[in-house]
This record gives structure tokens, C-alpha cells and sequence, in this order.
């Protein structure tokens, strides 16, 4: 029987029981892919995550990130939570303050990361995958005010209905967004036949004055009913935004604030950074600080 230690980490806040919750494991490596998805069942949060030696030379770590029934690609809030526990415990060579970087091995590719550590507090931004390109969607867009139970009006016209692996749908209250209702049987079936892994509601209206969006996130296909704060997203919604002109950029750079959470009590907070170079590429990161919620010591058998 071995025993591993396990935290949980609330991300994207600095208040304990805020933000969204993830369990880490530290250091994975001897557990089997069975054992990591039963263990993410037993923790049943969103995400757990699980840091191993990596495969290739390349990076200097791997992460990979189980939801209670599957295993998923990348979980933005998890990899916050994962760099704060590797940090808070020196781990990786962050025994003293300063920056640090990381590549990281996922397997959605290659992850930059970069650590800020003070006496005070760890900051923790990540690169994300921008989509090359986005799907029109709006044949769907019936579907979708059924499964959502809203209105054909409550959509915001101006903008498309568009996918990606997630599903990008513009509504034009912040009430409506607060007041969803969702059919969890049905939005299931139909992320599963259309290859969907989430489903991002937002709006341009928000809680708080310097805030950009408002989101709201389901992925019942994934295990998780509604996620309180969704990082990864966000690789998808900075280009959106662009390109809608809701983002503005400055010498090539826009940086913006999403709200999430509040709907859930777990209120969340993610600052968003696009980059789009001289070619036009078209980079993202995410940052964010996290708390640690408890430390314990869990039996394998």
C-alpha cells in the first residue's frame, strides 16, 4: 500500500472557499492511470491534477488533469493550482522569491509557465492554445435557446454563435446569463454527437466596473455540471473578443478581466493577456493566485 499526499486548491482568488477548488498530487509518478482517475472520482471536484516527470526533453515537467469520470487535455484552473502547490513547497527549484519558467507537457502540447514568487503571495501565468480558426454555429442556434431555456432574443445579435472544442454563445443581459437554467440530459447529448467539450455563456455586461465579460460554463459531457471558473476557455474567447471588437488592443496588446463564479458562490476572477505579433499570431496567457484549502495523506491500496 502506498500513500501519496493530496491538496486542495481553491484558484483564481486568494480567499479561501472562493474561486475554483482542484486537488493536486505533487509528484504522480508511480501512480497508473487507473488510480489517477480513481482518485480524481474520490476528490470529485472539477479537476485534479497530476504532476509526473516528463516524457520528453522539451519540458521539465508533465501535467495531466482528470475530471471525476474522465481524463481532459488542459484545465487552466488546475495548472494555477498545481504551480502554487509546487511553488508553496519549493518544489522544482522555487525555494527562494523570484521568477520562474516552466514548460510543461500536456497532452495538448507544450505550455509555457511562469511563477512569481514573493514572501507575500505566488502568481502563476500560463500560456494557452489560441484556435487557428473558429466555426460558425448559429444553424444551431434553436437548440440552443431550448437546451439553455431562453429566448431567441436574449442572444446578442451583433455577434455569431461560434465553436471551437467549446461553444461560444453571446447573450446581451447579465440577468439572463445569471438565470440560466440549463437541460443538463440534453445539453449532454448534444455536445456528445457534435464533439463539444464545453459550453461558454457570456456577456458583455458585469458585476464590476473594470471587468470586460461575464461567463458562465457547462461541460455535463465532461463530468462537470457547471465549472465555477474556467481557465482554458479563454485561449478561444480573448480571439472572439478580438475579433468582434470587444477586445481593443495597444501596441499589439489587450488585456482584459472575466468574471465567474458568482452564480455559484465560488466567485473567480481571471486577468487575460492577448498578444498578436507582427505576422499576426495571436498569443494568450492567463493569470491568477490561489489558496491552499487543506493537506492530507491518501492511502492507495
Amino acid at each position: 500500500m502506498q500513500s501519496i499526499r493530496i491538496k486542495q486548491i481553491d484558484a483564481f482568488t486568494d480567499i479561501p472557499f472562493e474561486g475554483n477548488p482542484a486537488a493536486v498530487v505533487n509528484n504522480a509518478s508511480t501512480l497508473t492511470d487507473n488510480q489517477m482517475q480513481n482518485i480524481a472520482k474520490e476528490m470529485n471536484l472539477s479537476e485534479t491534477a497530476f504532476v509526473l516527470k516528463p516524457t520528453t526533453p522539451d519540458a521539465n515537467l508533465r501535467i495531466r488533469w482528470f475530471t471525476p469520470t474522465t481524463e481532459v487535455s488542459l484545465c487552466g484552473h488546475a495548472t494555477i493550482a498545481a504551480f502554487h502547490s509546487l511553488a508553496e513547497d519549493g518544489l522544482f527549484g522555487m525555494n527562494d522569491e523570484g521568477n520562474y519558467q516552466f514548460k510543461v507537457e500536456t497532452s495538448s502540447g507544450i505550455l509555457p509557465v511562469e511563477v512569481k514568487k514573493s514572501i507575500s503571495k505566488i502568481e502563476v501565468n500560463l500560456g494557452l492554445i489560441v484556435p487557428q480558426k473558429f466555426v460558425r454555429f448559429s444553424q444551431y442556434k434553436l437548440d440552443i435557446i431550448r437546451i439553455l431555456n431562453i429566448h431567441l432574443s436574449d442572444i446578442e445579435p451583433k455577434m455569431l454563435i461560434l465553436r471551437t472544442n467549446y461553444l461560444f454563445v453571446p447573450i446581451k443581459r447579465l440577468y439572463v446569463v445569471y438565470g440560466l437554467r440549463p437541460n443538463f440530459f440534453t445539453l449532454t447529448n448534444f455536445m456528445n454527437q457534435r464533439n463539444l467539450q464545453g459550453i461558454c455563456v457570456f456577456t458583455t455586461e458585469t458585476i464590476e466596473r473594470d471587468s470586460l465579460v461575464h461567463i458562465r460554463f457547462f461541460a455535463p459531457n465532461e463530468g462537470i455540471s457547471e465549472d465555477p471558473v474556467t481557465g482554458s476557455v479563454h485561449g478561444g474567447l480573448a480571439a472572439y473578443l478580438l475579433e468582434n471588437g470587444i477586445l481593443s488592443l495597444d501596441n499589439g496588446v489587450g488585456t482584459y478581466k472575466a468574471e465567474q463564479g458568482d452564480k455559484v458562490g465560488r466567485k473567480g476572477r481571471v486577468v487575460v493577456t492577448l498578444s498578436v505579433n507582427e505576422d499576426g499570431e495571436k498569443s494568450v496567457k492567463i493569470g491568477g493566485r490561489a489558496v491552499t484549502i487543506f493537506t492530507a495523506d491518501m492511502k492507495i491500496i
